[in-house]
């Protein structure tokens, strides 16, 4: 118990550090692969869970949570998501993700994750018009997380990441000198408090790291820094049912300006079999102002195999089609 103590204390310490640091930068946001949220239950929500999600996928929403993980006497946890990204515009640009955790006694949750952004085939366009080689784009991000109980209610954790984006190789570039490819490190940070049994809050700084380098230094391109704070009360648990209500405000780095986000939702649960979802994302900024909605079965609970599956349909931006989100969890 003292050893979580000490190294909460560690992890607490440094999220006030970074609280108190503004981020700031004077270039376009890259890395856009690390602003899609993460598994289908949360995206059905409004795409929110910072105060509430305390599952593998924590690891994206809130690492404080995370510390929360084995609460319910699961020890190993996994978790796999996909999700097509502008169906109505290319078919072959899409999300994946997966995770994995273990509780370790006396330490708390050790946690990994891969997300990958497959942007498609583009095709090399010369300066007369002709066109050239195909060639691929995407990003990917390699993720360390660590959570731990700082008290039996408060969750606090931390990230580290890696990130690589690869938009194009050198030889279909007009700038010879250039380069297509660019990566750098970031770090997530995280604290989730359980106010009361019903009551909780959340609060994150994420992508906290080095600007990305494509042409040269003073044209690097920041990563998307940004900060949650969440809210979550269970309005209702009875032994069948319960109804949770969740809120999330974020304020992110985006072309160099900031850009709120709210979003929030409320979720139904009948039985731990059956869950239903709806939920609301405001986004002036990236013009989206639209409900999202979903559902997930407990198959455990059904069959007896110890999986989750959600899905989740989320907005874009005005005149494009919304997309799913198709998520499956596993614990043991």
């Amino acid at each position: 118990m003292h050893r979580h103590r000490r190294l909460g204390s560690i992890l607490l310490g440094s999220l006030l550090v970074f609280a108190a640091t503004e981020a700031a930068a004077v270039s376009q946001s890259t890395a856009i692969s690390l602003t899609f949220p993460i598994g289908a239950q949360y995206s059905a929500l409004g795409e929110a869970g910072t105060a509430v999600n305390r599952d593998v996928t924590a690891q994206w929403w809130n690492l404080g949570g995370f510390a929360f993980a084995a609460d319910e006497g699961r020890t190993l946890h996994g978790h796999v998501m996909y999700s097509r990204l502008v169906p109505d515009l290319a078919d072959d640009v899409a999300l994946y993700w997966m995770g994995g955790a273990a509780y370790v006694e006396g330490w708390g949750m050790l946690g990994a994750s891969l997300t990958f952004l497959d942007q498609g085939e583009q095709i090399q366009t010369g300066l007369d018009g002709t066109a050239g080689d195909t060639f691929s784009s995407s990003e990917w991000a390699l993720q360390g997380s660590y959570g731990v109980k700082f008290a039996p209610n408060i969750g606090v954790g931390i990230g580290v990441k890696y990130v690589r984006i690869d938009l194009a190789p050198g030889s279909v570039l007009a700038d010879q000198g250039a380069s297509g490819n660019g990566s750098s490190w970031a770090a997530d940070l995280g604290v989730l408090w359980d106010v009361t049994d019903d009551v909780h809050l959340g609060g994150t700084l994420t992508n906290l790291g080095g600007d990305v380098t494509f042409v040269d230094e003073q044209q690097a391109d920041p990563l998307p820094t940004n900060y949650r704070l969440g809210f979550g009360w269970d309005v209702l648990k009875t032994t069948q049912s319960r109804l949770t209500v969740i809120y999330d405000y974020m304020d992110m780095l985006v072309d160099g300006d900031e850009t709120v986000v709210h979003g929030g939702g409320v979720e139904w649960t009948y039985a731990q079999l059956l869950s239903v979802r709806g939920g609301y994302k405001y986004d002036d900024e990236g013009d989206i102002k639209d409900i999202t909605w979903g559902f997930g079965f407990d198959l455990e609970q059904a069959i007896g195999t110890p999986l989750v599956f959600d899905y989740a349909r989320v907005p874009q931006a005005q005149d494009l089609e919304q997309v799913n989100r198709f998520s499956l969890g596993m614990r043991w």
